[in-house]
């Protein structure tokens, strides 16, 4: 070959190695092209590994053979690799360097490029340092200097150029320093993908797989770095996963244990009605008892009247006998004088009768009298003065003083207590309406507060009955999500005093219903379809995301759930909180004080608050049952009051009822009357005396036994009949006096009935009507017993243990204390839920959805992104690679690279082309709606398959996303024959399957040396055309010197003949003892 100058190529010309390997001080001319030659062991390839330590930093050496045990310490100290102190040719400290020099031709001036290694001990690590020192040949430099018969190796420090010292300065470390050299030369790449390149090149290795050879000699090793932090951001979100699906599954368990509670306070409750309701039933039972009594009583009454009756039929009978006892009286002896007597007597009967009757009438006075008495008394307090009419009132039953007075104070009276009486009917009206009222709002506070010691928050119950309606709509629909009401998802307010302020402001908004924003337009479809009235949907999915403003009332307010958080700020973020009111004069638009002063659209109001119920927050449930609590009491002291007052006013009509008003019904003259009787029947009976005490009357009389012995009878008789009305009498008063104990019975039976209904006071109604149903079904007051009822204690027990069981069943999922079961952590369980399903559930979802979307993120940012810049630039290397072929006939053939999707990874490139509608950017499509159904998909299919692969280099090397081969066009005549190489691999010889591989990694190196450029256009081959014919040899010599490439092969010395006449010169390497010279071949003449 002829030997020129080569215009676009800085030609080394000389290599120098002091203490490197076995070279002690070795100078080995280069003429373009060299082949350096020798038998095994003699340091070919430590040649070769001198030369790419010092352009790129390799360190990995003599690659070709795959040997890794040689070291930058080994090659300094000369490590022979043999046993015993003789191992290293150097001890101590030792000081090597490599240098090679360069011709410029366009400056016409050498270059020398070295690198200084220092190795201060066996076993630490040696130091390099980079110089270049442009102008400057190797000869100019004093590396070496013999002092006597010593070599003498000059310190780094010591190093002059044409006599002058090197600065510090000029040494450089390894990534400065090889990157310095590669631009001395005129190179513009990357040191690692130049290092890279060379290697591939030097450590040829052809295989029958073009598809490996390719990705491994040709493209640079593309590991995706970011696999790891996807990896991470996948425990991440398991570990995430996993927090939540616990939290869902203490969910679930929690609801089961909640259903269990709500059925044991189902039971609970039928058993508090059933134990009501007995009682109730033995009031009724005693009331019916009552009934009969009086039935009875009324019978008695009645056979009372007929044994009356039947007396009148006697008192005939008897008047028959007494007839006949008259006749024998009407003797005419007896006559005159019994007329007389019988005068007399008719008198004194009279006389008899009417004293009877004055002194019933006058009892009746007494009677009145007592009660007037009394009811003056009792509504002492009530009636008006009563002075005018008390002189007559307080002697009615005395014979003096006018009757007419007497009658007319009566009257007086009388009008007086009816006006009242009027005033008591109404207060009566009153009273009952206000208890009755009273007493529902104590049944429904009582069944509030019931549910809060069960740790229930108390929403208004048009807003529950909305809610369940939304959710049942929802699950019928196969949509299983959380239908929230806003207070339950506000966890705290971080600053309670400004609590009632806001509540109050907020109002009924606070009970608005929350839904996922996915369900939200489903939501609204329900309230319209059920014509809900009393319940408001918030339109979550509209809602903007804002974050809480410093300073409002929505920065006080902690909310997980992501929904009612955008809707609180949505309310609330125009609320400043303002602490007095010259800075609520500063907040016109909204402002707000603790105190209820509220600044809205430029209007300043002052709100109610004292009826604001709390409901925000986790301790709501204690600020409404302290609150609840209170309004209970306070509603029983007025209850008991106005119960009393109406048991005063019932009192009152009762006592008044008692009196018979009617003046008509006494006579206010029976004093006098019975004075005046009393007196002429005294005198009646002295003359009938003063008759009978004559002796001539008695002879007479005798016949009159026989008729008095009849009369006797027939008296007797009627006696009888009388003793029958006695008895009579004597069973009516003991059915009064039946009366009378089932009255004190029926008293104490309402008065349990009524402390058990104070107790349970929202139970009586749903009692009573269960009561009246089953009564009117069975026909009988008795409906339930207490066997009955022993049977519910039975069934709650039962229920009770399920409860435990589903308690106990949480406590080992969530890994807690087993000991909190039983009905009195019913509580804690819902406290649990409401922090579990309001909170920590929906904390982890939004982790997780937060997470998912860093996963994602990571995935589409980096990975695919890495992946599909790595794709992107193999696909431009290979162009490039591609467009240098075609220039690059070898003979009659023509290569091209070919790179074909493979079809496993047909997800990946789907992905790329419809990212190509976003710029090929994941960041815009991230950032994008995200409403591709297909590509969300894709997406999610794709990154299970990466994070399930085990062998991380199978998705994360960009080159094994494709299948590689070589289309081969061989011109034939007139013909162009195309082939792939990988066809051709079978039935080609070892010198044509080598031959595509060196024009392959050549067309690859040829991209660091630009054709317009003077620069190095070095490579290197180590046990170079192993394969090759002489005549493929030669073309393919031809063929890297037509390319301009200064070639340095390595191969032992049988190639001399086949290799070494086809290049510019050769140097043999001879080993002498321990030591290696180099021995140079003639250049060759033109």
């Amino acid at each position: 070959m002829k030997n020129q100058t080569i215009m676009n190529r800085k030609s080394a010309k000389k290599l120098l190695m002091v203490q490197w390997s076995r070279f002690q001080n070795v100078c080995i001319e280069l003429e373009g092209s060299t082949l350096v030659t020798g038998v095994n062991g003699s340091g070919k390839s430590t040649v070769l590994d001198a030369m790419t330590y010092l352009l790129t930093g390799n360190t990995q050496f003599n690659k070709a053979a795959k040997d890794r045990d040689r070291t930058v310490l080994g090659y300094v100290r000369g490590d022979t690799r043999s046993n015993g102190e003789a191992r290293y040719l150097r001890n101590g400290s030792v000081v090597s360097y490599i240098a090679m020099e360069f011709s410029d031709p366009t400056l016409g001036q050498p270059l020398t490029v070295g690198v200084c290694i220092e190795s201060p001990s066996e076993s630490g690590k040696p130091v390099s340092s980079w110089f270049i020192c442009p102008g400057a040949a190797i000869d100019d430099i004093d590396f070496t200097r013999i002092e006597g018969n010593a070599l003498r190796i000059t310190p780094k420090n010591e190093l002059t150029v044409n006599g002058e010292a090197m600065k510090l300065s000029s040494f450089m470390g390894r990534d400065r320093g090889t990157e310095a050299v590669l631009r001395a030369l005129g190179l513009r790449v990357d040191a690692v993908k130049y290092r890279t390149k060379l290697l591939k090149m030097m450590a040829f290795n052809p295989e029958n797989n073009i598809d490996q050879f390719i990705q491994d000699c040709v493209l640079e090793p593309g590991k995706v770095q970011s696999l790891e932090e996807l990896r991470e951001q996948k425990r991440q979100f398991e570990r995430l996963r996993e927090l939540y699906e616990s939290l869902r599954q203490g969910k679930i368990q929690l609801e089961e244990v909640l259903r269990q509670s709500d059925e044991y306070e189902k039971k609970k409750r039928v058993l508090r009605i059933r134990e009501l309701m007995l009682s109730y039933q033995a009031l009724r039972e005693k009331e019916e008892e009552e009934k009969q009594t009086k039935n009875r009583y009324q019978a008695l009454k009645d056979q009372y009247g007929r044994l009356t009756e039947r007396a009148g039929e006697l008192a005939r009978q008897q008047e028959a006998a007494q007839e006949r006892l008259r006749i024998a009286e009407n003797n005419d002896m007896v006559k005159g004088m019994q007329e007389s007597l019988d005068s007399l007597k008719r008198q004194i009967e009279e006389a008899d009768r009417e004293k009877k009757n004055w002194e019933d009438k006058l009892a009746q006075i007494l009677k009145l009298k007592k009660k007037i008495s009394a009811l003056i008394k009792l509504l002492e307090a009530d009636l008006p003065s009563l002075s005018s009419e008390n002189t007559y009132l307080e002697t009615l039953e005395q014979a003096d003083g006018e009757t007419a007075k007497k009658r007319e104070a009566f009257d007086a009276f009388r009008e007086k207590v009816h006006r009242q009486d009027g005033i008591y009917e109404e207060n009566k009206i009153h009273l009952q309406d206000q208890c009755k009222e009273r007493e529902k709002e104590i049944g429904a506070l009582q069944e509030k507060i019931r549910r809060l010691e069960s740790n229930i928050l108390v929403f208004p119950a048009e807003v529950e009955n909305a809610r369940n309606k939304i959710q049942r709509g929802l699950e019928k629909q196969g949509i299983q999500t959380e239908v929230h009401i806003f207070a339950e998802l506000v966890q705290e307010v971080t600053a309670p005093e400004w609590r009632k302020a806001v509540e109050t402001f907020l109002g009924r908004k606070r009970f608005y219903i929350i839904v996922d924003g996915a369900h939200c337009h489903k939501a609204m479809q329900i309230l319209q379809k059920e014509r809900i009235y009393d319940g408001n949907v918030v339109i979550t999915d509209k809602l903007p995301e804002t974050e809480a403003v410093e300073g409002s009332a929505a920065e006080i307010l902690r909310i997980p759930n992501v929904y009612a958080r955008r809707y609180a700020n949505y309310l609330l973020n125009g609320i400043h909180l303002c602490e007095n009111l010259e800075e609520l004069h500063e907040y016109p638009k909204g402002g707000l004080m603790r105190d209820g002063m509220l600044a809205k659209s430029y209007a300043v109001a002052m709100m109610d608050m004292r009826r604001t119920e709390l409901c925000l927050g986790a301790d709501a449930i204690r600020c409404q049952l302290e609150q609840s609590r209170k309004e209970l009491e306070e509603l029983q002291v007025v209850q008991r009051a106005d119960k009393e007052a109406l048991s005063q006013v019932i009192k009152y009509r009762d006592a008044i009822k008692e009196i018979d008003w009617d003046g008509g019904h006494y006579d206010f003259g029976a004093a006098y009357g019975l004075k005046d009787c009393k007196k002429r029947r005294d005198s009646l009976v002295k003359d009938r005396e003063e008759i009978e005490a004559n002796p001539d009357f008695t002879a007479v009389l005798k016949e009159l036994e026989t008729a008095g012995r009849l009369a006797r009878e027939a008296n007797e008789s009627v006696n009888q009949n009388q003793s029958e009305l006695g008895g009579c009498k004597n069973d009516l008063k003991g059915c009064e006096g039946t009366l009378g104990r089932i009255s004190t019975e029926i008293y104490l039976c309402q008065k349990a009935y009524e402390e058990k209904c104070l107790v349970n006071m929202e139970l009586k109604e749903a009692m009573l009507e269960e009561y009246n149903r089953e009564s009117e079904k069975r026909g009988t007051i008795r409906v339930t017993t207490q066997l009955s009822i022993d049977k519910s204690k039975n069934m709650l027990a039962e229920r009770e243990r399920q409860l435990e069981d589903a308690q106990l069943a949480y406590c080992r999922l969530a890994g807690i204390d087993v000991g909190k079961r039983g009905i009195g952590y019913i509580p804690w369980y819902r406290e649990e839920y409401r922090n579990l399903a309001h909170v920590k559930v929906e904390e982890a979802q939004q982790k997780l959805q937060e997470q998912a979307g860093r996963l994602e993120s990571a995935f589409m940012n980096d990975f695919v992104a890495e992946i599909d810049e790595n794709v992107r630039e193999a696909k431009r290397e290979m162009d490039a690679i591609n467009r240098e072929l075609r220039h690059m006939p070898f003979g009659n053939d023509t290569y091209k690279f070919v790179m074909k999707e493979k079809p496993d990874r047909a997800l990946f490139f789907r992905i790329c082309r419809r990212l190509e509608k976003y710029m090929s950017s994941p960041q815009v499509y991230m950032n994008s709606a995200r409403d591709d159904e297909e590509m969300e998909n894709d997406i999610q299919e794709f990154m299970s398959i990466i994070l399930a692969e085990e062998d991380e280099w199978e998705y994360t090397d960009y080159r094994r996303y494709f299948s590689y081969d070589m289309e081969i066009s061989s011109r034939q005549g007139q013909t162009e024959i195309t082939a792939e190489l990988s066809k051709k691999q079978g039935s080609a010889s070892n010198g044509e399957k080598q031959t595509p591989y060196f024009i392959i990694l050549a067309a690859s190196l040829l991209q660091c040396y630009p054709a317009n450029t003077c620069c190095a256009r070095l490579a290197f081959i180590d046990e170079a055309f192993s394969a090759l014919s002489r005549e493929r040899i030669e073309q393919m010599v031809r063929y890297f010197e037509e390319n301009h490439f200064q070639v340095f092969y390595a191969a032992p010395p049988e190639k001399i003949n086949s290799i070494g006449q086809f290049i510019d010169s050769t140097v043999s390497l001879i080993v002498t003892g321990r030591y290696t010279n180099a021995v140079e071949g003639l250049v060759k003449q033109a």
